[in-house]
């Protein structure tokens, strides 16, 4: 291998790993340098809110690859370092331990921070963030003598959270700031649906309403809302969502909610791209931005093929995310700020469904299934095709669904 073209990638998460793996599979030869400020072997995160929060999975089990792959790949992995600057025209970063390292091209993989409450008595034991792996070991190793927990934030991470912790039979209480949580994203039906699947499952849901302090000697007691709740808990785990991890900045690097990039993967500064989480990219020529593990997948994989072979494979994936509950997988295709409609296929109280959003020219521009596995692949391809469907025939089971498609209005 040759140092000459190095590569830096600075994020071992799910995109930068996928990224030096994928640059290997398109033919790069030369030097490729993978930094992350954790210490931990490169790991996914999706399991931390599910299998390993309720014991059914190990450290080694969710290692996003053996160790022995990045030596056989020749990657060089430094782990436990931080970048403290970026210069464009040297092609230089430097590291918080005093290295220097020269690149060709450089992809930033840095993924998303978690926003955080400022409030009285956030300072106690048992309160958690859950974004790290040691953050879930040190949850795990708290949970063994908790009774009562409260979530604050009903968001995915927050509702997968407390549907693990049920599991484990702790008395789960979360406290959403929203009437309808996720509504922005799923609408009113689907939000609706979550609140009563939490409830029916013996989880106390309150929305409307928001945690405005803790208190406790040493270890969190009690969390109090701003309408007078007081609530006994001796764990508290806040999920209030992330923001792209844009602070590695340069003059030259243009950042809307995440790095703007090209259907390439390219940034505004000279051979520097990003991929994943930490990126603001254009679907269907608008620029979205989305947190998901099979964006941060294939997004790095179709980047590192372009930092191979430039503007080769611009990247028009369709949006995707899952979610699992008390046994339910849920998954969503698209993107949709805004639809004039929706259909239900199925039926919400049989927990199997399919709710489609529409736009003003009946055109699908998101969907969320509900333990109906068999209706992705025609979904995916519905969104992907972006013409006209009868909603009649959309709704109607007995219409097979890939042939819905064909009906135009």
């Amino acid at each position: 291998m040759s140092d000459a073209g190095t590569t830096v990638i600075i994020g071992a998460g799910v995109a930068g790993v996928h990224a030096a793996e994928s640059l290997r599979k398109e033919g790069d030869q030369d030097r490729i340098v993978l930094l992350d400020s954790d210490s931990r072997m490169p790991y996914d995160r999706p399991p931390l809110s599910k299998e390993w929060v309720t014991g059914e999975t190990d450290e080694a089990s969710i290692l996003l690859r053996d160790p022995a792959t990045y030596e056989r790949l020749d990657i060089d992995l430094k782990l436990g370092v931080e970048v403290t600057d970026i210069d464009s025209v040297r092609k230089t970063i430097d590291t918080n331990d005093g290295h220097s390292y020269e690149w060709e091209k450089l992809l930033l993989a840095t993924g998303s921070q978690l926003r955080t409450l400022s409030i009285a008595g956030d300072n106690l034991q048992g309160i958690f963030y859950l974004r790290r792996m040691a953050d879930a070991i040190a949850i795990n190793q708290h949970m063994q003598q908790v009774k009562e927990a409260v979530i604050i934030g009903a968001g995915f991470i927050g509702a997968e959270l407390a549907a693990s912790l049920n599991q484990l039979g702790i008395n789960v209480t979360i406290v959403e700031r929203s009437s309808y949580p996720m509504e922005t994203i799923v609408g009113r039906q689907v939000s609706e649906y979550f609140l009563d699947l939490h409830r029916r499952n013996g989880v106390d849901v309150i929305t409307e309403d928001s945690v405005t302090q803790f208190n406790g000697e040493t270890n969190v007691e009690e969390a109090v809302t701003a309408s007078g709740r007081r609530i006994p808990c001796q764990a508290v785990m806040i999920g209030v969502g992330v923001t792209p991890n844009t602070e590695l900045s340069h003059p030259q690097l243009q950042a809307d909610w995440g790095y703007a990039v090209s259907e390439y993967g390219e940034t505004s500064a000279p051979d520097i791209y990003a991929a994943g989480d930490c990126t603001s990219w254009p679907y269907n020529g608008v620029p979205i931005h989305v947190e998901h593990w099979d964006h941060a997948v294939n997004h790095a994989k179709t980047v590192a093929k372009n930092m191979v072979h430039p503007q080769s494979a611009p990247y028009t994936y369709t949006p995707y995310f899952w979610s699992d509950q008390y046994n339910n997988r849920f998954q969503y295709f698209g993107h949709a700020k805004e639809w004039s409609k929706t259909v239900l296929r199925g039926s919400v109280e049989s927990d199997a469904f399919t709710i489609f959003y529409l736009d003003d020219q009946d055109i699908v521009k998101a969907a969320f299934i509900s333990n109906q596995p068999k209706n992705a692949l025609p979904v995916r391809r519905m969104i992907q095709q972006q013409k006209a469907i009868d909603p009649e025939a959309l709704a109607d089971e007995s219409t097979v669904l890939k042939k819905v498609q064909r009906v135009q209005v």
